[in-house]
């Protein structure tokens, strides 16, 4: 592992791609507008805490037309906030206390594998303890879900009543 980053010696090779990509873009936006960096440094004034997956696929602040600081975001697998979780109750006690949001969106999303997760076992600790949290949630709603047609719809009504259940 490399100490600076902290990222492993083989993916060592792809940071010059990384970094060049980050000039390009932070050159394209101050070729758009001068002041856009700045701006960032002084804006941090979010109406909005967002707790949601960490899936790549489901980029926060993108898909609900936002720029970088209209939007808290606190993402993990699965969209889970566990009040036990000393890092979710820091995110929401700092978005409330200090940034003043009044407003809390918990955002799941469907073909979540962590909710496809909850239906199998097997996987390796800490990863499985995580998606307990998410089985929990299967087991309080497990005759409603059993009774839907297939396991697709039973993942589809699992990602529904997650989301409720986070909330």
């Amino acid at each position: 592992m490399h100490r600076a980053t902290g990222v492993r010696s083989g993916a060592m090779r792809y940071l010059p791609e990384l970094f060049a990509r980050n000039r390009a873009w932070a050159a394209a936006r101050v070729a758009e507008d001068p002041a856009y960096f700045q701006r960032l440094c002084d804006l941090q004034a979010p109406r909005h805490l967002w707790i949601g997956c960490a899936d790549s696929r489901v980029p926060a602040n993108q898909i609900v037309g936002l720029e970088p600081g209209e939007l808290f975001v606190h993402r993990n697998v699965g969209n889970v906030f566990d009040p036990a979780d000393p890092n979710a109750v820091s995110v929401l006690q700092y978005a409330v206390e200090v940034l003043g949001v009044s407003h809390v969106i918990v955002c799941g999303h469907y073909g979540c594998g962590a909710v496809q997760a909850a239906f199998g076992g097997g996987l390796k600790p800490p990863l499985e303890d995580w998606i307990e949290r998410v089985r929990r949630v299967l087991a309080s709603h497990r005759a409603e879900i059993d009774a839907l047609p297939d396991r697709a719809a039973q993942v589809h009504r699992l990602c529904e009543r997650n989301v409720a259940a986070q909330v």
